[in-house]
């Protein structure tokens, strides 16, 4: 196979890659004038626990783009189930996406969804790599916070939003248990992107 052809298709890659469930986050940032900017994301990573360091895959069209690299830094908000709307419109190209969203700032002046998310993270840019039509951008986290542990993140799968389920392997310890949710909570919630 030549090395400028792809392995497969594109569409079998989006196919492929749908069957992996995957947490969901907002991206959030401010630019030049100071104005919050953001974008929704499944594509985040752990890197490195010391130092502490995450990865953002963002695509090279996405309009926060510019802003991410001017300031080189942003939040990562770790979504919380039935945020499926946010979601959706911080994956739009909507301008004004903070218009009639609640939202504060950090400490270091970053605009935080904190009444929407389960942690959030502070970051600091420290590299920038150029992978297909995406920008990998890894990350020093500078601070954060876990706001609750007794919500269920919002996950996303197949192309629909959802709630995860936490199973329960035989033997565990009490301080190992996962977290119960509510039935409700355990269906895959119908919106298709």
């Amino acid at each position: 196979m030549a090395d400028d052809q792809p392995a497969i298709e594109r569409q079998s890659f989006f196919e492929i890659m749908a069957s992996f469930p995957s947490g969901v986050a907002i991206v959030t940032t401010t630019d030049e004038d100071d104005v919050p900017c953001g974008l929704t994301t499944t594509a985040v990573s752990s890197v490195s626990a010391d130092p502490p360091t995450l990865l953002i895959c963002v695509d090279l069209t996405a309009r926060t783009l510019p802003a991410l690299r001017a300031t080189g830094r942003f939040v990562v908000n770790f979504m919380r189930a039935g945020r499926s709307e946010l979601c959706l419109l911080f994956a739009s190209k909507r301008e004004q996406k903070f218009d009639h969203v609640a939202w504060s700032r950090t400490d270091g002046g970053l605009p935080l969804l904190e009444l929407d998310v389960l942690a959030w993270a502070e970051c600091t840019t420290e590299q920038e790599l150029r992978v297909g039509d995406h920008a990998v951008l890894i990350a020093r986290v500078d601070a954060g916070a876990v706001l609750s542990d007794r919500l269920a993140p919002l996950m996303y799968y197949r192309r629909s939003w959802g709630v995860w389920s936490p199973t329960q392997a035989p033997g565990t310890p009490e301080s190992m248990r996962p977290i119960e949710v509510g039935a409700r909570d355990l269906r895959w919630h119908g919106a298709e992107l």
